[in-house]
């Protein structure tokens, strides 16, 4: 028959000498990565950069509606090129204003 033996006191089982090495470490490893996560999730959105909180153009990398509007604008001909530009820049896009096109004489061969 199976019998039970008592272990006598003070004695614990190898198992927890294992865990009480390991799950230290566990919980470390895993606090660690919680403030790395939060570290970069803070930083992405601008609230720890010089100046606090920036709006730096659409979230997440989307294409940002007012620009893509303008634009379409432009593109129709109902906003002109400087205006353009400097609707662009207001909106925060990346644009600087080139310099303006060089206009084609008529006759090709002067």
């Amino acid at each position: 028959m199976w019998v039970q033996h008592e272990a006598p006191p003070g004695y614990y089982h190898p198992w927890w000498a294992v865990l009480g090495g390991i799950l230290p470490l566990l919980l470390l490893a895993v606090l660690i990565g919680l403030v790395v996560w939060v570290a970069l999730r803070l930083t992405r959105e601008g609230s720890l950069r010089p100046g606090g909180p920036q709006w730096a153009g659409p979230a997440r990398g989307g294409p940002d509606a007012a620009l893509e509007h303008l634009r379409y604008r432009y593109a129709r001909g109902e906003v002109g090129r400087d205006e353009f530009f400097r609707m662009s820049q207001d909106l925060g896009a990346p644009i600087s204003m080139p310099p303006p096109p060089v206009p084609m004489s008529e006759e090709p061969g002067s």
